[in-house]
């Protein structure tokens, strides 16, 4: 099994455990802060947690996507690419401190300064993050998530259920998870031995706004790819619909977070083989293994949709279930987008990721909310899975000016075929349907190993070889 084959797999094991524990933490969360937080209280925190993680991008200009793609580079010079990176993000503080005086003189926001050093210190981390993961320190990357959680956790508790701080211990909790994260980071990753003033280059302070400055954008949009259709059946079908809506995207959260911990692990193993002799090759093996795992994967999810949703929705919830399974295909159609958007970084090559996701974004958006007020919360659904075909069609045919990798039609045909006969199956209730998808479902899976029985025999034999 090639080496860098290893690489992949073992970086995805180690974002895998931290996501899992990161994602454990926060699901205790929830419960904590709803029994000692108002509504109203809770509601003004995640505003302004929420707020800032949409401007802080702005406030180091996205300078973090190209400290990590710069970094991994075999003959980059690491310590350029992180003090040029720290400069910049230092350079914008005075129109950080200056935006904020301005919002809360113009709003009389009383959280203001709270939200410009979240915003200040989340920059930095996540450039620290990006920077340690692109020296190939992932578990320090995957393990400071989990420590940040941790953190939110027991100093959530500490401020709010002992000294009773509400908001502000909200807020508290949240800046001394990030500055925790910052200094795991800073001092596991020995980040002085790479910051100097001194190193500061100005011509790859121009190459990394090139490669950062669309993903800020790109970033935005996405947020309307991913969420607009929340908002749309809010205010098209009412509150009731919105709450099944969004208690059916729950369970496709799961394939999110899958796909989520491949594309961490994709992006060093695109970056690192993208000039390698064979790369097209190893591109197009990748290829082939996670779209099968993701097809098979949700194949079997959307098959048991009805049993899961009697464990996960309760009540009247569970009428959402019909939901469930075209949204867990727009989840698996998400990854083919993930994977030909990854290329593009790979190439250092951005300006079409941003139009790309600008498209779909405005096809979900308009066509979601022409539709739902026709065939109401079916509409953002429909609207979704078309914008991911979209972007992902149009990734995969301009990705082939950079790396034409060898795609597997017929299979992919045939699986999202089956998934699309599994969705209409579960969601409009046909006879036996749940009993006739788990079939085809595991003879889709039989398929699949016969399929890639070379590479399935390649990865078993390399596994014997390592034990």
């Amino acid at each position: 099994m090639k080496k860098s084959y290893k690489a992949l797999v073992s970086d995805a094991a180690v974002f895998a455990a931290g996501n899992m524990l990161t994602k454990l933490i926060q699901f205790l969360l929830l419960p904590m802060y709803t029994a000692l937080l108002t509504t109203e209280q809770y509601g003004i925190g995640e505003l302004v947690n929420n707020t800032a993680e949409l401007l802080y991008p702005l406030c180091c200009l996205g300078v973090y996507e190209g400290v990590f793609r710069f970094s991994i580079d075999r003959d980059s010079d690491n310590k350029a690419v992180l003090s040029t990176g720290i400069g910049i993000a230092l350079s914008l503080l005075p129109v950080v401190a200056a935006a904020g005086i301005f919002g809360y003189s113009f709003t009389g926001f009383d959280y203001t300064w709270q939200l410009v050093i979240l915003c200040f210190i989340t920059s930095f981390k996540v450039i620290f993050l990006q920077f340690s993961k692109g020296i190939g320190k992932t578990r320090l990357y995957a393990s400071s998530g989990v420590l940040g959680a941790l953190t939110l956790f027991c100093a959530g508790y500490l401020f709010l259920g002992v000294f009773g701080m509400g908001v502000n211990g909200y807020l508290l909790a949240l800046i001394l998870s990030q500055g925790i994260q910052l200094l795991l980071v800073f001092f596991g990753a020995k980040v002085w031995r790479f910051a100097s003033m001194g190193a500061f280059s100005k011509p790859l302070a121009r190459d990394l706004l090139r490669y950062s400055l669309p993903m800020i954008p790109n970033a935005l949009a996405w947020w309307f790819v991913n969420l607009s259709g929340r908002y749309i059946v809010m205010f098209s079908q009412g509150a009731d619909v919105a709450g099944l809506y969004t208690a059916a995207s729950k369970l496709p959260a799961v394939m999110n977070m899958v796909v989520t911990i491949f594309q961490q692990s994709w992006q060093i193993f695109s970056a690192r083989e993208y000039d390698a002799s064979d790369s097209r090759s190893s591109f197009g093996t990748v290829f082939k293994v996670f779209t099968a795992f993701l097809l098979c994967a949700g194949s079997l999810v959307i098959a048991l949709t009805v049993p899961l949703s009697r464990i996960m929705l309760s009540g009247d919830f569970f009428a959402a279930y019909v939901f469930v399974p075209f949204l867990m295909l727009s989840s698996v159609i998400s990854g083919y987008s993930t994977y030909f958007g990854t290329l593009y970084n790979a190439a250092k090559n951005n300006s079409m990721i941003f139009v790309t996701t600008m498209v779909g974004a405005f096809v979900n958006v308009v066509l979601g909310a022409l539709l739902s007020f026709a065939i109401g919360a079916w509409g953002p659904i429909i609207a979704g899975v078309v914008a991911y075909v979209l972007i992902s069609l149009m990734r995969a045919y301009d990705t082939k000016r950079l790396i034409n990798i060898d795609v597997d039609i017929p299979y992919q045909v045939i699986g999202l075929g089956l998934l699309l006969v599994e969705c209409v199956l579960i969601s409009f209730g046909f006879a036996f349907a749940t009993l006739v998808s788990i079939v085809c479902s595991l003879l889709f899976m039989l398929f699949t190993l016969y399929r890639y029985r070379k590479i399935v025999k390649t990865l078993l034999k390399s596994l014997k070889v390592g034990h």
